[in-house]
């Protein structure tokens, strides 16, 4: 063997170790697929939409339940739309404030069976007027007409009620179908009332007129 033999048979087992060495510890470890176990979310714990379009987070309190859905209040059915005599007196303010609830739906268009600014029948107004100063009354004119007490023409004074039928004649001619309030006594120049006309809306008239002097059937007073 020649002399430089063994050295190279030297330098080649030292690479051949070294390369096996490298392999060894350049060998990663193998990655585990076991994942992360995540619990699943809780959407309703999540910001929820508000109706204005923002977000509102929802909020538990310790030792506090889930609200539960708001129930309506009930109240005792009472006897309050009776009329009760005794429940308002005259008084010139008062009457006032009565009459001045009337005048404030002037010009309101007529509506069978309402009650509001957006329209309102006869006996609504009357209704709604009274409310105002805390008495209440039936719904219809001829359920009006049958509470306080009748007076004559002569007796009548602001805050009186007038009663009407609009038919005049023929089956039901004493049928009361309409109503007004009082507002001012003018001597014998006349007395005016404030109604719900049916093609007018809400204004007030002469009680002296011809027309309403055909169909006049009584008056009466609440306010003692």
């Amino acid at each position: 063997m020649r002399f430089w033999t063994f050295p190279l048979l030297c330098t080649l087992s030292i690479l051949l170790s070294s390369c096996e060495l490298f392999r060894t510890t350049t060998r990663s470890k193998p990655v585990s697929r076991q994942t992360t176990y995540r619990a699943p979310v809780n959407r309703a714990s999540t910001a929820s939409r508000s109706s204005y379009g923002g977000t509102s987070a929802s909020r538990s309190y310790a030792g506090a339940s889930a609200a539960s859905p708001a129930t309506p209040a009930k109240y005792a059915l009472t006897k309050k739309a009776e009329y009760n005599p005794k429940a308002v007196r005259y008084d010139k303010q008062l009457v006032n404030d009565l009459i001045n609830t009337a005048k404030s739906y002037g010009g309101t268009n007529y509506r069978t069976g309402g009650g509001t600014s957006v329209g309102l029948d006869c006996s609504g107004l009357v209704q709604v007027s009274f409310k105002q100063i805390g008495l209440k009354l039936p719904r219809t004119a001829a359920e009006q007409a049958n509470v306080g007490q009748s007076i004559s023409v002569s007796d009548l004074r602001p805050g009186d009620l007038v009663f009407f039928n609009t038919e005049y004649k023929g089956f039901g001619a004493n049928r009361i179908n309409h109503t007004g309030i009082v507002t001012h006594i003018n001597g014998s120049e006349g007395v005016m009332f404030i109604h719900a006309s049916s093609s007018r809306g809400v204004i007030e008239d002469n009680l002296y007129n011809d027309y309403w002097q055909r169909g006049f059937i009584k008056a009466t007073r609440l306010l003692d």
